[in-house]
């Protein structure tokens, strides 16, 4: 299988973009609302906290959705949508690249070219959270085709409800002849000689 096709992933993805965007937001508030935020050390036991809650709310938002099929096993879940694309939820940088354990299951996720689950046709996926730079707070929501080690494209969650409206454009000012505006050496000597 080549590498994730974005028109192929796009439109099946869309179908339940507020359902993904909202469960990712509801664990990262869970994880704020927690009282390990400013005990915790590591980052790694965030982003478990974070994840743990990721699945176990997508799990119950998912299950109940046509053409939905969750996948259990090896410590993770991923999600077969339309029997067309399989994504699973991680945490990015800010290049959309994620921090896995180089397992061989990981680096088969990434390499298409090798059968996963049985589903040799599928599009593989990541679903991931971006936060901002001091990781207060989630900047944004992302699906993400790799090839390998390299994010062969990305595109935001966020964005694509938005609509894009003009920025107000200024007033143009009247134009004033240029006699008004640029004074000439001497002007004002000949225009007291017109004005006798």
């Amino acid at each position: 299988m080549p590498i994730p096709n974005q028109a192929v992933v796009k439109p099946i993805i869309d179908e339940i973009q507020e359902t993904v965007v909202t469960i990712i937001h509801d664990a990262w508030d869970d994880w704020m609302a927690s009282d390990f935020v400013g005990v915790w050390r590591c980052k790694r036991s965030r982003a478990n906290f974070v994840w743990e809650q990721i699945v176990g709310k997508a799990h119950a938002a998912l299950m109940d959705i046509d053409g939905v099929h969750i996948i259990e096993g090896t410590e993770t879940l991923k999600f077969l949508m339309q029997d067309q694309v399989l994504f699973r939820f991680k945490k990015a940088d800010d290049a959309g690249r994620t921090a896995n354990v180089s397992t061989q299951m990981a680096l088969a996720f990434h390499n298409h070219e090798q059968d996963l689950f049985g589903l040799p046709e599928v599009q593989r996926v990541e679903v991931v959270y971006k936060l901002n730079k001091l990781e207060t707070a989630i900047q944004d929501v992302c699906v993400v085709a790799r090839d390998g080690n390299r994010v062969a494209w990305e595109y935001s969650l966020l964005d694509a409800g938005e609509a894009i409206a003009p920025l107000p454009m200024p007033e143009p000012e009247p134009v004033r002849p240029a006699a008004n505006v640029v004074k000439l050496k001497g002007a004002s000597d000949e225009r007291k000689q017109r004005d006798k």
